[in-house]
């Protein structure tokens, strides 16, 4: 996998460039509508969040450290497929021998 696959992670190169967005607000929203956590993320995966507007809307919500909110969001099951590209890509790195 080249190096501007895994940065895109099949998302235009056009979403890593702006800003990230908070969508705390809409999290706190579908939470409050009794939804769960892995399906609120999962909604606002739906409607166009990045999983780096995730991270930041459960940093937000949640007042917790950066590490502490991308450790949720990856776990999630709206994101797994994200974190299985970023796992396959590391061990790809890690196994090519002709990487100076």
């Amino acid at each position: 996998m080249a190096v501007p696959e895994l940065l895109t992670l099949g998302h235009s190169t056009r979403s890593i460039m702006r800003p990230a967005i908070d969508y705390s607000k809409d999290l706190r929203r579908k939470l409050a509508d009794g939804k769960s956590f892995d399906v609120a993320l999962g909604e606002l995966r739906a409607a166009g969040a990045s999983i780096i507007d995730c991270i930041v809307s459960v940093r937000s919500y949640q007042r917790c450290d950066i590490a502490e909110a991308k450790r949720m969001v990856e776990s999630s099951p709206a994101w797994s497929d994200v974190q299985a590209a970023t796992d396959k890509f590391y061990r790809d790195l890690s196994d090519d021998k002709t990487v100076a």
